[in-house]
């Protein structure tokens, strides 16, 4: 060790002798092109060492011309080591100008058109592209390299091996269709999986409702929880070592229970998509009953997460948090401090303390779910734009108050673009991150005095442009009656209240108001938020204050049962009746809501003072048999 007077001391440490050898070796092969068939007979450790050196000295040229090898690309693919740093290379590279995806996906179509390998090998790679190309957000190509592979063991006899290799592609491909928003796609991948599984037929025609479809009423929807998993007459597959795919020799445990779980959680991500939240907190729920102690880490996590989502929208609170802080402390003990796994589990706790009304602690952790995407998938990854959209939107619920929008707008905007360059132009991935724009462009123009910042007059028109296609991109994947198309009609309907279209305004919030009622029943926060409008727009333009009173109280009682009487949004319901009061002349009255507007404000500081992060270790340590008993407890 070298000591204080030590002529290292105060520089730059020296690269070992490996990462020496490694430059070098990148250096050569820089210039001696030649040569890099040398490479193909180092091992699989150092074979990526040594791309991923490139990476780091930026010779993207020379990996993107590596990686397009499809032997070299399907070694690294194999090799367990290597997955984060593959990922990371091959998004330079085609960041880079290259189309690594694509081309991995045609030489796998290829390769099953030419049948140059068995059935088994072409669906066992399969499988592992899929996989690589979800983790990596190329869900188009990853959506052909799994339908093929579906289709080639639908193509097999029928017996258990096959039936399960087909469970595992409908587990991968939903995958891919929930988050590439493939809802008709999706709906036949999930109806395949039910039929695999033996679930009856009228739990599957129950849950398979297509997006044009009438919805379901509230109790409906309650009552959509699938059959027991142990009904899906799977018994003969645990026991049977020769039925499991491809990684054979894995425990039983390993086997149907981690399987079954997967699906179920896939089932409940696609119903999340859908808004059917309901059924998606059934499925959720269903998945983690069937965890054990030897469940894989990485699915674990996965059930506990789409859980964690699912509890948030069911305004379950106490076990939403519970879930999301488990998830992401087994994310960061099992897949290290920069993981996309990780990142994904941050981003569900943001979408948790935003919806628990921690706005600033919200923004921190996804800006901390951010910075670990783009150090993975650079600037330019539909990844990287879903946690930009959400950081952008709970930065514009932070600065509501202040006017300081222009941080959110930048990165809704960035969001916009990556989506745009990646997706059809019609594709529903830009719905949401226009939304989010349109209502940042809406606070700007009210905040813009008259007659400054001519540059940008006509922000309020933009902001209509936005929310209509938004609106109509999801009319064209829900329909009428979905939660998501009653937000945009009540984004709509603040904006006309802003642009002075009252009855318009009217139109849009009744619509909202009626659809939420609708599907969520009448005491659901969204329905609250939408009659809350409806009341500020009676109340300010209207003069129907009566009306307005019956609304503010609604929505009062909504608020108060769901979160509390420390909860941000009672400030513009008891403003709101301060003002109705005092326009009625019932002076007594408005005194009693300014008193209660006062008690809120210390409340509210209160709660600042007070608000700690909960231990993290506490709940990693919790045995899982105890977190089960603990969330279905009151089942």
């Amino acid at each position: 060790m070298a000591d204080a007077s030590s002529p290292l001391r105060g520089n730059k440490i020296p690269d070992n002798l490996y990462e020496l050898c490694l430059t070098n070796l990148v250096n050569y092969l820089q210039k001696c092109k030649c040569e890099r068939s040398v490479l193909r007979t180092l091992p699989d450790s150092v074979l990526m060492d040594v791309y991923f050196k490139m990476l780091q000295e930026k010779r993207l040229c020379i990996l993107g011309a590596e990686l397009s090898q499809w032997e070299t690309f399907e070694r690294l693919l194999r090799f367990t080591g290597s997955q984060l740093r593959l990922l990371r290379c091959f998004q330079a590279v085609i960041e880079h100008g290259t189309k690594l995806s694509s081309e991995v996906t045609s030489s796998y179509l290829h390769m099953c058109d030419e049948g140059a390998r068995s059935h088994d090998a072409l669906i066992e790679l399969g499988l592992r592209i899929g996989d690589f190309l979800n983790e990596a957000g190329w869900y188009a190509d990853a959506q052909k390299v799994l339908l093929r592979c579906r289709d080639i063991c639908q193509a097999q006899p029928q017996t258990t091996y096959y039936k399960r290799l087909t469970l595992e592609c409908c587990h991968r491909l939903l995958n891919t269709q929930s988050a590439y928003c493939c809802f008709p796609a999706a709906a036949e991948t999930y109806s395949l999986a039910l039929r695999l599984l033996g679930l009856p037929e009228d739990v599957r025609d129950e849950h398979l409702r297509g997006p044009y479809a009438t919805a379901p009423s509230r109790d409906q929807a309650t009552q959509t929880d699938p059959v027991d998993p142990e009904a899906a007459r799977l018994d003969g597959w645990s026991s049977d070592a020769s039925a499991l795919p491809c990684n054979a020799g894995r425990t039983a445990a390993w086997g149907t229970g981690a399987l079954v779980a997967r699906l179920f959680k896939e089932f409940s991500a696609l119903f999340f998509v859908r808004c059917d939240y309901s059924a998606a907190h059934a499925w959720s729920m269903r998945a983690l009953r069937l965890l054990t102690p030897y469940t894989p880490v990485k699915i674990t996590i996965e059930v506990i997460r789409a859980c964690g989502k699912a509890c948030v929208v069911k305004r379950r609170f106490g076990d939403a948090g519970v879930l999301v802080r488990r998830a992401v402390c087994l994310a960061r003990a099992h897949c290290g401090p920069a993981h996309p796994r990780l990142a994904a589990a941050l981003l569900d706790h943001g979408f948790y303390l935003l919806n628990v009304d921690s706005i600033a602690r919200s923004v921190s952790v996804y800006e901390e779910a951010l910075a670990m995407l783009r150090s993975v998938f650079g600037r330019s990854s539909l990844h990287v734009a879903t946690a930009q959209e959400d950081l952008a939107y709970a930065l514009y619920v932070l600065e509501y108050s202040s006017g300081r929008f222009y941080k959110a707008r930048d990165h809704a905007e960035r969001a916009i673009r990556i989506i745009q360059n990646l997706v059809p132009p019609d594709h529903l991935l830009l719905a949401s991150a226009k939304r989010v724009k349109a209502l940042i462009l809406e606070e700007i123009a009210l905040d813009t005095p008259a007659g400054q910042d001519m540059s940008e007059p006509n922000l309020l028109e933009e902001s209509e442009a936005l929310h209509k296609a938004a609106l109509s991109l999801s009319m064209m994947a829900f329909g009428e009656n979905n939660v998501q198309t009653a937000k945009h009609y009540g984004n709509l309907g603040r904006l006309y209240q802003s642009m002075q279209k009252f009855q318009d305004a009217e139109t849009m919030h009744l619509k909202a108001i009626a659809i939420k009622e609708q599907l969520l029943g009448p005491e659901d926060y969204e329905v609250g938020l939408s009659i809350g409008h409806l009341a500020s727009l009676y109340n300010y333009h209207m003069n129907m204050h009566h009306a307005a009173e019956q609304l503010y109280l609604r929505s009062i009682a909504i608020s108060l049962k769901l979160f509390g009487e420390r909860y941000s949004g009672l400030e513009y319901d008891y403003r709101g009746l301060v003002h109705v009061f005092t326009q009625l002349k019932q002076h007594r009255r408005a005194d009693h809501y300014t008193s209660l507007l006062q008690r809120w404000h210390l409340l509210r500081e209160q709660s600042r003072a007070e608000q700690q992060q909960p231990a993290l270790e506490d709940e990693l340590m919790m045995p899982l048999e105890e977190l089960q008993h603990k969330l279905f407890a009151n089942d």
